[in-house]
């Protein structure tokens, strides 16, 4: 059966948007925010039925710089409502990881935007497209950070303030998404403030999307009120070949000690490279590798309604 209830929402793309999505930043209209499942009540009991392992839980240092100030914590018992106040008076930031393509409710919303994006870009054909939602505390930050899938970001509450800078350097060193892909560091980056003025600077409000080049890098500063966005991570044609030419020549690299330098994607080296990348993927699905733990993936703190940023330093409790 036909949702028709799902017909009244949708997106509008300018020109210059549909000319310059997945190349250059752009900014996207739409009305998801005004769905009813982006209320309190409703997130507050998503995030009691969505599977607990797939909900991240972290806080972070007012310092853009210090990445190492992003922690991970234990919400305990607490009930979603519980947590979405919590959220809202502390600094915090909740990733409830496939929300939007797994749950059954979501599901509708999920379908619709990727549809919009298909239809403003006839020649966007995703392999693989998920999506998780992001409530955040109107104080949290995210630092600079590089994502190894094309990425949009659909935002439904608040206010936060969008950079993205140029994939190139001094913003972007090919090496550091190397070590990401081989899962030998975090996607984090090193970030000079000075670097601001380079970058294509957003406020994102209810209602707005936002579309930025693979692996460019981005950070986001919450203005204002409780936040929440639903973060798109597409597996395209594009991201694959690159992210294959990377990950190859970490390859080479750690295993051979060669030093490439070339991240082309065309070319008969190229295609090599990806032929490579195939091959010690299919090995490692059958033979295995030893799990590599992520760096800053253990619980430092419990989340606390009582505490002022809403949670208490499990070494200080």
């Amino acid at each position: 059966m036909r949702d028709t209830f799902m017909e009244r929402f949708s997106s509008t793309w300018s020109t210059e948007a549909r000319q310059k999505f997945r190349n250059q930043p752009v900014t996207v209209r739409h009305n998801y925010h005004e769905h009813h499942l982006f209320s309190d009540m409703a997130l507050a009991a998503l995030i009691e039925r969505h599977p607990r392992e797939l909900i991240d839980f972290c806080t972070m240092g007012d310092d853009a710089t210090d990445h190492d100030s992003w922690r991970a914590g234990d919400p305990g018992a607490l009930s979603g409502m519980e947590l979405i106040d919590v959220v809202r008076r502390g600094k915090l930031w909740l990733n409830l990881r496939h929300a939007m393509d797994l749950d059954a409710q979501y599901r509708p919303i999920f379908d619709a935007m990727l549809d919009d994006m298909k239809r403003a870009n006839p020649g966007f054909k995703p392999f693989m497209a998920e999506a998780g939602i992001l409530i955040s505390s109107p104080s949290a930050q995210v630092f600079l950070h590089s994502d190894a899938s094309e990425t949009m970001l659909w935002h439904m509450r608040g206010v936060k303030r969008f950079r993205a800078y140029p994939p190139k350097l001094p913003y972007l060193n090919t090496d550091d998404v190397e070590a990401m892909l081989h899962h030998d560091k975090t996607e984090d980056n090193p970030f000079n403030p000075a670097w601001d003025k380079d970058a294509f600077t957003l406020d994102l409000h209810p209602g707005m999307a936002v579309n930025w080049p693979l692996h460019a890098p981005h950070r986001i500063e919450n203005q204002s009120g409780i936040n929440v966005s639903v973060p798109f991570e597409i597996s395209t044609a594009k991201s694959r070949r690159q992210n294959a030419v990377l990950y190859a020549n970490g390859v080479l690299r750690r295993r051979f000690g060669w030093a490439p330098k070339s991240t082309r994607t065309d070319g008969l080296v190229a295609m090599a490279k990806q032929a490579l990348t195939a091959a010690v993927k299919l090995q490692l699905r059958y033979f295995g590798a030893p799990d590599k733990p992520m760096p800053k993936s253990e619980t430092t703190f419990d989340i606390d309604p009582r505490a002022p940023q809403g949670y208490i330093d499990r070494q200080a409790a």
